[in-house]
């Protein structure tokens, strides 16, 4: 044989089982023991199975379990777990994992393990408990040392899981003062302390009826709030978990009882007792000034006395008034068809053309009339402030002499006002009406009577809103100074000052541009921010004589030419110091314009329309 091609297929074979050692054995062997660093130890908690959850550390040890009606503390106290509360412990369990693998350590001490300061044990059903050992903060904080029992590899948890578990009892209890959902109640009773006990009930999903002590249509919102307080407002504390004595805390004679029915209409869910304040100063270093007034409470079904606070019992009802439904009249405002408006002095026929058009009739007492081109936006005022004319009093048994609410039937000042509508749901719908009176305010009262059509009972309206509904012909007409469309349609604007300077531009494609002074060029953002708000210049009225400014020293005086009606103006503007109005000087007429969002829209000078000059810096 040769020598020397013997010894090159030995290095062959060499070669060969080098790599196969490397490749097939050394680095196999290492593939695997990667694979089983990627096991991890802790991979969450199976949320399913999840029954118990015992919180050990040094202060305020804990257990929960989960029952048929929820989770529940065993220790320190028997008592509900927040519902919000649960649900982030139970996503916190199943993001627990491992950050990062440490491993085996010799010296436990130098990461906390060694006296742990927290051991949190889940029990799961059919399966062994998993138990955790929480040690100190990594370096860098977000992070902390830990362990699973029987298993001695320390690895890291993230802080923020770790945190859900590291609260107070009493952040994670139920802290809700009734625990009934809003939703679910049927029935609610109030008993105050003095008596009066009034009741209302779900009549349907938004509505609920008066029963006691008065049968009435109730206010949903109202009637369904009291159960949303009570179950949304939380308890500031737990004063006394098992009470012998309730006298102490005002609870054994209860100035006010709420109880809340579900299924059972005869038997309540829950409620709630009220007994006396309790005023608390505040701590000297909170930097809280004003003392806090709590009130001592407990539900119906029993548990701890707690502390709730004034601002929760104030928002619960004192009087059956607080309850009833105080809406006067009801109806959509886009049904309305026609409203007439009935006083000693004239009649208002107000009558829908169109879709936001409307024509007013006026017939004086005298029999003068006189037609008017109503502007939608305020006849859609006045709608809208008769439908929300809330009452604050009713009165259920007025008797036959209404002289004392304003009512009386004889023609003279402050005569009663008459609202008839007319509404038509849909186009082959029968047109229905309603009716209502408003007697004249009485000032010592404080207060409007009214009635509608067919109802014995009197409601009462503040001043405000009587305010709202005496509004004259003029205030419903239409008042504005221009009545273009589209800001488009003004193509020119002249402004001229007190000092005779004046300034022209007219439209040009999107922007503006100035024809006299010559050579200037216009900011047109500035033009347009007037022209946008002249669409809304209205008159409120002509001004009394002498209350007018001297118009020699006048703000502006603006006309202009629209595509439709032509020229406009002139309108000589003027303002009065302390007033709420500026005038305008119109054909020999002054009227008053509101100040309030128009003076800053006019101009005061060529600056208001030239556009700004950059400054030459100098570079080439």
């Amino acid at each position: 044989m040769n020598p020397k091609k013997n010894l090159i297929l030995l290095l062959v074979l060499i070669i060969l089982g080098s790599a196969y050692y490397v490749y097939g054995v050394k680095w196999a062997s290492e593939e695997r023991a990667a694979e089983e660093r990627k096991v991890k130890l802790l991979k969450g908690i199976d949320e399913k199975a999840l029954i118990r959850i015992d919180v050990t550390r040094e202060e305020e040890p804990y257990q929960i379990i989960r029952t048929e009606k929820g989770w529940r503390f065993v220790k320190p106290v028997d008592a509900a777990v927040d519902s919000d509360e649960i649900e982030k412990l139970l996503e916190a369990a199943t993001k627990l994992r491992e950050r990062r693998r440490i491993g085996n350590v010799k010296d436990r001490t130098e990461f906390g393990m060694d006296k742990p300061r927290m051991k949190i044990t889940f029990g799961l059903k059919d399966k062994e408990d998993v138990s955790i050992e929480i040690g100190d903060r990594t370096p860098t904080r977000e992070f902390r040392y830990a362990s699973v029992a029987k298993n001695p590899e320390i690895f890291t948890l993230q802080l923020s899981d770790i945190a859900k578990f590291d609260k107070t009892v009493f952040s994670i209890r139920d802290r809700s003062i009734v625990p009934v959902m809003p939703e679910s109640a049927n029935k609610v009773i109030v008993e105050p302390q003095d008596g009066g006990e009034y009741t209302v009930v779900r009549k349907s999903k938004d509505e609920w009826a008066l029963v006691k002590p008065i049968q009435d249509r109730a206010d949903a919102i109202d009637s369904e709030g009291i159960v949303s307080t009570l179950r949304w407002d939380k308890v500031q504390r737990f004063v006394d978990e098992a009470p012998k004595n309730l006298a102490p805390y005002g609870l054994d004679k209860p100035g006010l009882t709420v109880r809340i029915f579900t299924e059972d209409n005869d038997k309540p869910a829950d409620g709630v007792i009220l007994g006396s304040r309790k005023v608390e100063a505040p701590e000297p270093k909170s930097g809280k000034k004003k003392p806090k007034a709590y009130y001592y409470a407990r539900r119906l079904s029993g548990g701890p006395v707690m502390l709730i606070n004034e601002k929760t019992v104030k928002e619960l009802p004192k009087s059956v008034f607080s309850l009833r439904h105080k809406t006067v009249i009801d109806y959509d405002v886009d049904h309305i068809t026609r409203v007439l408006v009935e006083s000693k002095s004239q009649k208002i026929d107000i009558v829908r053309k169109a879709k936001k058009k409307w024509d007013l009739h006026v017939t004086t007492a005298d029999g003068k009339k006189e037609k008017l081109i109503g502007r939608h936006k305020h006849v859609d005022d006045l709608l809208w402030d008769i439908k929300w004319s809330n009452s604050i009093d009713y009165v259920d048994d007025p008797g036959s002499d209404l002289s004392k609410y304003g009512l009386a039937r004889a023609v003279g000042k402050g005569a009663p006002l008459r609202f008839t509508l007319w509404l038509k749901k849909k186009e082959d719908s029968p047109v229905e009406d309603k009716s209502l009176i408003i007697g004249r305010f009485l000032e010592k009262k404080k207060r409007a009577y009214g009635r509608i059509d067919g109802e014995k009972r009197l409601f009462a309206i503040k001043k405000e809103d009587y305010d709202k509904l005496t509004k004259t012909p003029y205030f419903l007409s239409e008042r504005r100074l221009l009545l273009y469309a589209k800001d488009e349609e003004i193509t020119e604007v002249t402004a001229r000052f007190p000092d005779k300077f004046s300034m022209k531009l007219e439209r040009f494609g999107d922007t503006w541009r100035f024809l006299s002074p010559e050579g200037r060029e216009a900011e047109p953002g500035n033009v347009n921010d007037l022209v946008g708000a002249l669409r809304d210049f209205e008159r409120e009225g002509e001004a009394e004589p002498g209350e007018a400014p001297d118009f020699k020293d006048f703000i502006v005086e603006l006309s202009g030419r629209d595509i439709r009606h032509g020229e406009w103006g002139p309108f000589r503007f003027a303002g009065k110091e302390g007033s709420e109005f500026m005038y305008m000087r119109e054909g020999g007429k002054t009227y008053r314009i509101t100040k309030k969002w128009n003076e800053d829209k006019l101009p005061k000078s060529l600056k208001d329309w030239e556009k700004e000059k950059k400054a030459d810096d100098g570079s080439a």
